[in-house]
């Protein structure tokens, strides 16, 4: 019992290390305290949350249907491309004065909710859906988004397909479509204390760079060290689809998620360690 309430403390601690390290990179660098703000209040905010969502009776929690919550994604993903965008690029939301990426935000609950689809649903209704996000992300357009969650998907999908040649097939779509997307990449500038953040780290000494990548790494151990029994593959494919993610930085302007300033990472990755510890228990 003393376990189970300590792992509920998991979302609320694991994303401080690299989240500080963050913040501390941007007063380094005079960022305002308006933007480095957020983050901190994100991940307070949204850590308790999840502790409090926790503490719920696994036999009481209410299954919802995942045609139903998968098709909701979607709508919102369409909704991107009615935002005015920035130099084409359609990413966000807004609400008031807060801009949301869809893809960050949503992309870990969608995986999520594709495992359990293909569970009960014919395999091709799965990869229906995987293909028509990855066209949306082809079209936003955000190769690191497309890249972490086609290869995310591609491992669930390879777990449950036996037909080499149609294993064969999704690689091929998928990998083509990936391709595409880093040849076609968007002509947004980076933002130092968003795509930059671990050049504003390195500022600071190699000792901090060393700690950053540290508390990355820190993010994904659950994942892959620690998965739960039940559900290895949903929590592998997580841990990869978050690899990329931070990874993808390194290659193009892309957000370092949890380190770097924006609360949609911290919402997705949040939504993402929430499941795990439900499943943990």
């Amino acid at each position: 019992m003393l376990y189970f309430k300590k792992i509920n403390l998991l979302p609320l601690v694991i994303t401080i290390p690299a989240m500080i390290i963050g913040v501390l990179a941007m007063i380094n660098n005079q960022v305002s305290p308006s933007i480095y703000g957020q983050n901190i209040l994100i991940a307070i905010i949204g850590g308790i949350i999840s502790f409090l969502v926790l503490f719920r009776d696994k036999r009481t929690a209410k299954k919802k249907t995942n045609i139903i919550v998968i098709t909701c994604i979607l709508i919102l993903f369409l909704l991107t491309f009615l935002d005015n965008g920035l130099h084409g690029v359609h990413r966000w939301i807004a609400i008031g004065p807060l801009r949301f990426n869809i893809a960050l935000v949503l992309v870990p609950l969608l995986l999520i909710q594709l495992s359990s689809l293909m569970k009960s649903k014919p395999f091709w209704l799965t990869f229906g859906f995987a293909l028509i996000f990855t066209v949306l992300l082809l079209f936003q357009p955000d190769a690191s988004q497309l890249t972490a969650f086609t290869t995310a998907i591609s491992i669930l999908l390879l777990n449950i397909i036996k037909n080499k040649s149609v294993r064969f097939l999704l690689l091929i779509v998928f990998i083509l479509l990936i391709i595409f997307s880093w040849s076609h990449l968007d002509q947004l500038a980076p933002v130092s204390y968003v795509e930059d953040i671990l050049s504003l780290v390195k500022e600071m000494g190699f000792g901090w760079l060393v700690l950053a990548v540290i508390s990355l790494l820190i993010l994904l151990i659950p994942f892959f060290l620690f998965p739960p029994n039940s559900v290895k593959p949903l929590s592998f494919s997580l841990g990869i689809y978050f690899l990329i993610s931070i990874l993808s930085s390194c290659f193009g302007n892309f957000p370092v998620p949890i380190m770097g300033y924006g609360t949609s990472p911290f919402i997705g990755y949040l939504i993402a360690i929430s499941w795990y510890v439900y499943n943990k228990k």
